[in-house]
């Protein structure tokens, strides 16, 4: 018991030196490290051969995640500045819509045009992002106008972005004939 809280102690000095000189994302590393090092030991300690081959699990993890967090594109923002801020909430939602299709469209756009919207454009896209799926998928796709009350300048300039995307992706009729047999 002496030993297990001399190792205690040991590892909470060693957090409280690296507090002192760590960003906060490293500390959380730190934290999830050693939480998967103590499961480790823990588990090699004990009898039970199920503990110590599920125990490799947690090490692993920790280095995905911060790989794929720091592939996001939110972190080409300041934390330190409001409206960045505003900017990173706008662009999770933006990419969280809950339609695959929104998700791509708002998404890829809000990626590389919010970094360049000034204060009353971010308003406007907020209020864009209040609006329902189904109504702005029409609305981008072109298969219905925008209605005059819902209307903003940002608005048509994301409809006409959207509708330039999308035109370059579309497929020029063959002027060849179908040679081929026919599926019954």
């Amino acid at each position: 018991v002496a030993r297990r809280l001399r190792g205690r102690q040991q590892r909470h000095l060693a957090r409280e030196q690296v507090h002192a000189h760590a960003p906060a994302h490293a500390l959380l590393k730190l934290r999830m490290l050693s939480r998967g090092v103590a499961a480790l030991t823990r588990t090699r300690q004990s009898a039970h051969p199920i503990a110590l081959a599920s125990a490799h699990r947690f090490a692993p993890i920790c280095f995905v995640r911060f790989n794929q967090q720091g592939a996001a594109a939110s972190h080409q923002f300041d934390d330190n500045n409001e409206l960045d801020r505003i900017r990173k909430a706008l662009l999770y939602r933006s990419k969280q819509r809950g339609w695959l299709e929104m998700d791509i469209m708002l998404g890829k756009w809000a990626e590389t045009k919010l970094s360049k919207l000034d204060e009353r454009q971010l308003q406007q896209f907020d209020q864009i992002l209040e609006m329902e799926n189904p109504d702005l998928y029409k609305w981008f796709t072109g298969q219905q106008a925008v209605p005059d009350e819902v209307d903003n300048p940002l608005l048509r300039t994301l409809c006409a972005d959207l509708k330039g995307s999308m035109a370059s992706k579309l497929s020029v009729p063959s002027t060849t004939e179908f040679k081929g047999a026919v599926w019954e």
